[in-house]
């Protein structure tokens, strides 16, 4: 292959991946060939192991792609939430997941595909030490609640978190790629007020609770 410059190359994979991203979508990894990618992507087949020398290098290469821009958008939310606990904040990061969710719907088709053909060995590290992320991007704010006394006894606040991080997260998939069409038979409104309220009475104490006016999150 003639010497190219690094902008041509990434370009080139760019084009690449585009179309590997459709068809894998589209018909699976595993129903997808090279050649298969290589005609949709105007190269040819040749050239193609140029880029990648085998088609899961392209699958992964797709996937830290896009990583790195759902990792970038979740360091952002967090750095929204101050108090984490507090059911304000909790029912905005929900509804920034939700956000997350609807704006890369085809990560999140590429990780099923991950879980069906490769039983998740590529984004198994997404998942993997969750609370121990949100202990170190909270673990002050959990202390000081436990400190407080807002929690009820025996409730580890950065499990709590990861729960309601997780079932908002699986609520917005199930509506987004499974056309859930509200499966909690609630608009997304009012699903992420009910979800909020239910973690934030299972997650605070009853002194905590009763400091909260009645807030706007309705029925």
């Amino acid at each position: 292959m003639p010497k190219l410059s690094p902008d041509v190359i990434d370009e080139k994979k760019l084009v690449i991946e585009e179309a590997a991203r459709e068809l894998f979508i589209k018909q699976g990894f595993h129903a997808t060939s090279m050649r298969d990618i290589a005609k949709t992507a105007e190269v040819s087949l040749g050239n193609l192991y140029n880029y990648y020398e085998t088609k899961e290098a392209i699958y992964q290469s797709i996937i830290n792609r896009y990583s790195e821009g759902v990792n970038q958008k979740l360091g952002e939310i967090f750095e929204q939430i101050d108090e984490p606990l507090e059911p304000t904040n909790l029912r905005k990061f929900g509804e920034m997941v939700g956000e997350l969710v609807n704006q890369h719907s085809d990560f999140w088709l590429l990780m099923y595909i991950d879980v069906l053909e490769f039983q998740n060995s590529h984004f198994r590290k997404m998942f993997e030490g969750l609370t121990d992320r949100f202990n170190r991007i909270y673990g002050d704010k959990f202390e000081t609640a436990k400190q407080r006394g807002d929690l009820r006894t025996g409730v580890d606040a950065s499990v709590a978190f990861t729960a309601a991080y997780m079932q908002f997260f699986n609520y917005f998939l199930v509506e987004k790629l499974f056309g859930g069409n509200q499966h909690l038979g609630l608009s997304d409104d009012q699903a992420l007020n009910h979800l909020t309220k239910i973690f934030a009475y299972g997650t605070l104490s009853e002194e905590k609770l009763a400091s909260f006016k009645k807030s706007a999150f309705g029925n």
